[in-house]
């Protein structure tokens, strides 16, 4: 249990020493003249002072020791037993502070503050119920004092002693009159106590003091619900919608009971109607919308949440349309949803409020990229780039549209461009590895090679880069070192997407560089399985055969890549030759 503090503040206790050591001085029959001469009064005095003014700068030592020496002279005074209390207490020495402390209290039972000392002390001593029984004395001095009383409170609290904590709480009301925070540590302490009644009556009262706020009516509503009373809770808030029907916490706060009690249709209309009400700003209504969003994906059993959202999503697309944030907000939900049209059309409309936005461009090419639609990218490309300069998202969706459509030059310059500027390490390793494949494509194999290393240095597991820099390593390099490199890294790639049939041929044409036959064609059949097509494939499988000693089934596999290629006139030269 932690002590409570009476005192904080150890330089004002000093001030108030000083004080009684005045009174003293100017009533010196406190000292009892009779058995002290005037010159060691005047001694002491002198020692007391120095001792306050080290106090003060921070020399508790030099203090206690000027202290002591004024208590030697004159050690009936309580006022300097009572200096010494506090001194010794600010070091931490419990033991001689109770001691003083207690001369103190017994020179002078009904003094404020050396009652005030000794609470302090048993309290950090550990002593609770004797530092309760010094602050009851001081009240006896003085029931009204409203400081003591709060001090009062706080230790039983401390104590756990809720009940009597309250009583103390009614004493305050009736000097002071009610508030609304001393009704709700009342409520908190009959709450704690399972006086769900008693705790009741104190949320009422706390309502009728402050009637309009609806940070009151917030915090009300919680308690109910703490207490179960879920209808008085929901009463409570439609109470403070009532009163401000455009405040987007009493909407959220609502809903959120609603939902609790699995009232759906009643959460879900809420925010509807909130989101179609056109003084709630736009920023609300996307916290609102993020709000149901949520709920729906903690219920994914209820299909009516899901419902509402989408009616949600949809309200803010068309309502805030002159809105850019609330457009791309409903542009992540729709490619969340996979709903790619509908996104696209929410990002258009923030890229026409915001041309200058670079993620809502980055996200459209994005969309447009996975729909194949490589021409459109290429289009919006000068206007994007002019719009949203130095984005390297931009810049790399353009080359790899330029690449995939067949214009190698401009690809291998949009991805230059995208691969000088600032990106996360994972997407710039994608980035090099792509402009190493349009190198290739360009005949610049020695800067591919180089780009395809930058790739694997900054994702080393970038399988897309391990299997192509394999697949050309053996297509370009003769050395076997080289070839066992390729081979090491078509392992890579394949151990990281096991069933990619890309992959499988690429393993498959490694080993069959390496002079492992029955290892390739055992790969370029799972090629073939697994769904591998093209003249690139067939050809390697014919290639693998006949090393095989398989004749008649190489012609098939090269016809078949001459049909799918005709512009491999060797392979007819090879089947004409078998």
């Amino acid at each position: 249990m932690k002590p409570i503090t009476f005192l904080t503040d150890l330089q004002t206790r000093f001030q108030i020493v000083v004080l009684l050591l005045l009174t003293i001085a100017l009533a010196p029959h406190y000292l009892s003249a009779q058995t002290v001469k005037e010159e060691n009064y005047t001694r002491a005095m002198a020692e007391f002072i120095d001792g306050i003014i080290h106090f003060e700068n921070g020399d508790i030592e030099e203090a206690l020791d000027k202290l002591t020496a004024a208590y030697l002279m004159h050690s009936s005074d309580p006022g300097i037993s009572y200096a010494l209390s506090v001194a010794y207490l600010a070091n931490g020495d419990l033991t001689n502070a109770a001691y003083y402390g207690q001369m103190s209290t017994r020179a002078e039972p009904e003094n404020k503050w050396y009652l005030l000392n000794m609470a302090e002390i048993y309290s950090r001593s550990g002593r609770q119920e004797m530092a309760l029984n010094q602050l009851e004395a001081v009240l006896n001095l003085d029931p009204g004092d409203l400081p003591i009383l709060y001090l009062l409170t706080d230790a039983y609290l401390e104590l756990g002693r809720l009940e009597e904590a309250n009583g103390v709480l009614d004493r305050i009301i009736e000097i002071s009159g009610s508030s609304f925070e001393l009704h709700l540590k009342k409520f908190q302490n009959y709450n704690a106590l399972l006086r769900d009644d008693l705790a009741l009556a104190e949320l009422e009262i706390m309502r009728e003091l402050d009637p309009g706020n609806l940070l009151t009516l917030h915090r009300i509503s919680r308690y109910y619900q703490e207490l179960g009373k879920l209808d008085e809770a929901e009463e409570t808030l439609l109470d403070a919608r009532e009163r401000n029907p455009n405040d987007q916490r009493t909407t959220l706060f609502l809903a959120e009971l609603y939902l609790q009690q699995e009232k759906w249709d009643e959460a879900g209309n809420l925010i509807l109607h909130s989101i179609e009400n056109p003084v709630v700003p736009p920023a609300e209504k996307i916290d609102l919308a993020r709000f149901l969003y949520m709920q729906s994906s903690r219920n994914p059993s209820v299909p009516r949440l899901t419902n509402y959202l989408d009616q949600a999503i949809g309200l803010i697309a068309r309502t805030e349309s002159e809105y850019a944030p609330a457009q791309l907000f409903t542009a992540e939900y729709y490619l969340n949803q996979n709903e790619q049209e509908r996104a696209l059309e929410s990002l258009e409309n923030a890229i026409a409020l915001t041309p200058d936005n670079g993620e809502a461009w980055a996200q459209r090419f994005q969309i447009l990229f996975s729909s194949q639609q490589y021409n459109e990218i290429i289009a919006l490309s000068e206007t994007a780039e002019s719009s949203a300069p130095d984005n390297p998202f931009i810049r790399f969706f353009t080359g790899a549209s330029y690449m995939l459509e067949g214009h190698y030059e401009s690809a291998g310059h949009w991805l230059y461009q995208a691969s000088l500027l600032s990106a996360p390490r994972d997407f710039r390793s994608v980035i090099y590895a792509t402009l190493a494949d349009v190198r290739v494509e360009n005949g610049e194999w020695e800067e591919a090679r180089s780009d395809y290393e930058r790739a694997l240095r900054l994702n080393r597991d970038n399988h897309n880069a391990l299997n192509n820099y394999a697949y050309y390593i053996t297509l370009y390099e003769e050395e076997e070192e080289k070839l066992m490199e390729a081979l090491d890294m078509a392992k890579r790639a394949l151990a990281m997407e096991p069933d990619n049939p890309s992959y499988l041929d690429t393993l498959a044409w490694a080993y069959f560089k390496t002079g492992n036959t029955a290892a390739a064609k055992e790969y370029i059949e799972q090629a073939l399985d697994a769904g591998a097509e093209g003249a690139e494939v067939y050809e390697h499988m014919g290639d693998i055969q006949q090393s095989s000693g398989n004749h008649t089934e190489a012609i098939y596999w090269w016809q078949k890549a001459l049909e799918e290629d005709p512009e491999r006139s060797y392979l007819r030269e090879l089947i004409e030759k078998r």
